[in-house]
């Protein structure tokens, strides 16, 4: 019977991350389970840093952004003597079943304790990169597309004035969903997706050619260009160097970073 659980919140945060502890403290509290949280990631379950969570302590922060038991990446724990070592730390704290929120590296975190602990192990899937298979949309990632959104459109204001080609690299790490939502819903003339690219390479006689096809049907106009992370080398930066030299346009790069993992949760249920 499991009448202990623990929760931590691990690598790249994400919004929404507050208010799935607070789902997991209250729904905990009606079945009359103890709850542990420890803060920052697997370094504080390694470390033993860890704190009773009890409804007061999740009082309004349902719509508070990053993590209230804060997050870390962890290298160390993909050792056998890190995961022995978290497995006697919760066997010492009596817990019956760890829940891990957070995304790719964290789930593959917990892969690797599950071999060397028997407890329960639930993986809640917090990334604003949407790419845990079999999830349809994670924690975080409908705030980050808002946010995107809203970045664009103002961008888009400065490009209409000055007939501009902007790029906007939004993040996603190695996957498309973020670019795919913001470029459609922003209304982006063009989006660079790691899942649309032959061999993994921008072809950058392509978008030139896309660029000026539509400059010659629409005359002089304000162009956007929705671009992920990691897909040129050194950057929409660099990209729009590249353009700027082939096409002799002003070309501009804007790049949204971790204002996507910031903010209160748009879209998501708690129960």
């Amino acid at each position: 019977m499991i009448k202990r659980i623990a929760v931590l919140t691990s690598g790249g945060d994400a919004p929404g991350m507050n208010a799935c502890i607070r789902a997991v403290v209250l729904t905990a509290h009606t079945l009359n389970l103890q709850v542990i949280g420890y803060r920052h990631g697997y370094n504080g379950l390694l470390s033993r840093e860890c704190q009773p969570l009890h409804p007061g302590d999740v009082f309004n922060i349902i719509q508070r952004g990053g993590t209230i038991l804060r997050s870390a990446r962890c290298p160390e724990f993909v050792t056998e003597e890190s995961a022995h070592r978290a497995a006697k730390n919760l066997d010492d704290m009596q817990i019956d079943a760890l829940l891990v929120i957070g995304g790719n590296g964290s789930f593959k975190g917990m892969q690797h304790l599950a071999k060397f602990w028997n407890g329960k192990l639930i993986g809640m899937p917090g990334t604003i990169d949407n790419d845990i298979a079999g999830t349809d949309a994670t924690i975080g990632y409908y705030t980050a597309i808002d946010t995107a959104l809203e970045a664009i459109d103002k961008v888009r204001d400065t490009a209409d004035a000055f007939e501009r080609i902007f790029l906007i690299e939004v993040m996603g790490r190695h996957a498309g969903f973020i670019g795919l939502a913001s470029a459609v819903g922003s209304g982006a003339e063009q989006m660079l997706l790691p899942e649309l690219l032959e061999n993994g390479q921008i072809d950058v006689d392509a978008v030139v050619a896309h660029v000026e096809k539509t400059r010659a049907a629409r005359g002089k106009c304000s162009y956007i260009i929705v671009t992920t992370e990691n897909l040129y080398p050194g950057g929409a930066t660099a990209l729009a160097a590249e353009l700027n030299r082939r096409m002799k346009v002003d070309c501009r790069a804007a790049i949204l970073g971790y204002i996507q993992r910031g903010g209160h949760l748009s879209v998501w249920i708690v129960y």
